[in-house]
């Protein structure tokens, strides 16, 4: 039988053992949210899809449990910073303040792509270092689409000598990205995810 294989689902796909891309500026897709046994109380993986279908994850920090309640034993300065990186990604993602805080609660959905009515992000990348134990790809930061395509335009240069420790080992097979969705606001990194899921017909507009 013949193989007959559109072009075009080869879009988003890379090719085994293609590395990582190089330190930059890039749009991804958050893909998947999960807890490993592993980890501890309040942890979450966002794993990561990059345009050209490289993947890895970043650790969130989370200062609510599943029930919605703050863990104990937090300190307002770490509730309030775990927070500020869970709201920076999702600025990044397109969410503005009014719908961010005027929300019932935020959950998995809001961040995940095929969720939330396919938002990008967008990201500060540094690629770990070939060769070096312990050194893993990592997102520098999150930013919103404007501040991307200003650092885009402008020929900004990612910082490459970023420490990298914390993220994610990348993982080099990847499936199609599902069609974009304009966005646009402003980001670092990391953080937390808040409480179960709100009703995604309702805030998740601009």
């Amino acid at each position: 039988m013949a193989i007959k294989i559109p072009g075009t689902a080869f879009q988003g796909v890379r090719s085994f053992g293609a590395g990582a891309p190089e330190a930059g500026f890039y749009k991804v897709s958050i893909i998947k949210v999960e807890t490993n046994p592993n980890d501890k109380p309040g942890k979450r993986r966002l794993h990561v899809q990059f345009e050209d279908g490289f993947r890895m994850f970043e650790f969130m920090n989370l200062p609510y449990d599943d029930n919605g309640n703050l863990f104990p034993g937090l300190a307002e300065n770490q509730v309030k910073g775990q927070l500020g990186a869970i709201r920076t990604i999702l600025e990044s993602l397109g969410y503005d303040a009014a719908t961010i805080e005027g929300a019932g609660e935020i959950s998995d959905g809001w961040f995940l792509h095929d969720q939330n009515h396919g938002r990008h992000g967008y990201v500060e990348f540094v690629p770990g270092q070939k060769g070096v134990q312990g050194s893993f790809s990592t997102i520098k930061a999150w930013m919103n689409e404007s501040t991307y395509k200003a650092r885009k335009d402008a020929g900004v240069t990612a910082e490459a000598d970023a420490p990298v420790a914390t993220s994610a080992p990348a993982i080099s097979t990847a499936a199609p990205v599902p069609p974009a969705a304009s966005n646009g606001v402003a980001a670092p990194s990391t953080g937390a995810t808040l409480p179960p899921a709100p009703s995604l017909a309702q805030g998740l507009a601009n």
